[in-house]
């Protein structure tokens, strides 16, 4: 597919999941720091939205009864009515009525290779973000007193015992046994381009997993929206979700505040590798991984692709936990 037939995409919006008990999601997100919508027009659906832009950055479905929970889908924002006319052609497209949805709009749902849901938006109306971001820190996170440059003077630091609340989601990211497939399908549809590319140690020719970004030229956009790894194991199966958050004071408050009321903590906090983001992962009541993450990296078409070996996931922070295939338990 050439280049201009391809459907750009502005950002990552949301994601979609299912939960068997909604009402534990529903207290679990606001400790999270994700603020609920007022809306009641589908049944057993709860949107929850970050102080960003986008009207909600997570849709909650109750599972039906008796099913595990399910990473559904995402949805993205298309860049003009253009580019959603272009993935209103794309085969299996299917127009949704959103218009009962705070923000209303358009939208077609398509299926990727492995049966999730990719969702793009047009004409959503956004909303105003606040004229900064919302921090722990009262007032406002004030400048850093470096050892050689002070440039806090007379102020003190003082913060407020809160959640950490969410800015907007970043990314989320899989892993399935079918990935060459699946890396292709996205790259062929969508203005989906690589930043980092991970091989196998053992193999520098096999690919094991693809951080991407959606391209805009020029314009920086964030380092990944999404990651696709290469699974050992038979099928498909979703990691994380990941919504960011002001300064890395909100994240450590925003830990905190999840410890004291029994969260189950999987890794953190520390820094990554790709991406450089300061995270912070944890498990929701239907045990799905969900993470805060601060001081991510931004990158635009000029940004060189790197192609490194997997395995190096953190610069600091605890001993990698099992479900990162590590040999540690982590525990808050």
């Amino acid at each position: 597919m050439a280049i201009d037939e391809k459907v750009t995409l502005d950002r990552l919006s949301y994601v979609v999941y299912e939960h068997p008990d909604l009402q534990k999601f529903r207290s679990f997100a606001k400790d999270f720091g994700l603020e609920e919508v007022e809306y009641g027009a589908e049944k057993d659906t709860a949107l929850f939205r970050g102080y960003g832009k986008d009207q909600y950055v997570y849709v909650a479905h109750q599972a039906p009864s008796e099913s595990s929970p399910r990473f559904c889908g995402s949805g993205f924002h298309a860049r003009s009515s253009e580019d959603f006319e272009k993935a209103s052609s794309i085969e299996g497209a299917q127009q949704v009525d959103i218009s009962p949805r705070p923000g209303k709009g358009k939208m077609i749902t398509l299926h990727d290779p492995n049966g999730y849901e990719i969702q793009v938006l047009w004409d959503q109306e956004e909303r105003t973000p606040p004229e900064h971001g919302i921090s722990v820190c009262t007032g406002g996170h004030p400048p850093m007193n470096g050892a050689l440059e002070k440039h806090r003077k007379g102020d003190y630091t003082r913060m407020i015992d809160s959640p950490a609340m969410v800015h907007k989601l970043g990314h989320f990211g899989y892993e399935t046994d079918n990935y060459d497939s699946t890396c292709a399908w996205y790259t062929k549809h969508f203005n989906f381009r690589p930043t980092d590319v991970l091989y196998a140690p053992a193999n520098k020719s096999l690919d094991v997993a693809t951080f991407f970004r959606v391209d805009i030229g020029k314009e920086y956009v964030d380092h990944h929206c999404f990651l696709i790894t290469r699974s050992e194991k038979s099928g498909t199966k979703v990691h994380h979700s990941s919504f960011e958050v002001e300064d890395i004071d909100t994240q450590f408050m925003g830990h905190q505040w999840l410890a004291d009321r029994g969260h189950e903590l999987v890794w953190g906090i520390g820094r990554h590798v790709h991406g450089s983001q300061v995270f912070d992962y944890w498990y929701d009541p239907s045990h799905v991984i969900i993470e805060h993450y601060a001081d991510g990296d931004l990158v635009n078409e000029d940004t060189e692709l790197v192609h490194a070996a997997a395995g190096h996931m953190a610069v600091w922070g605890p001993p990698v936990p099992i479900v990162w295939g590590g040999k540690k338990l982590i525990s808050a």
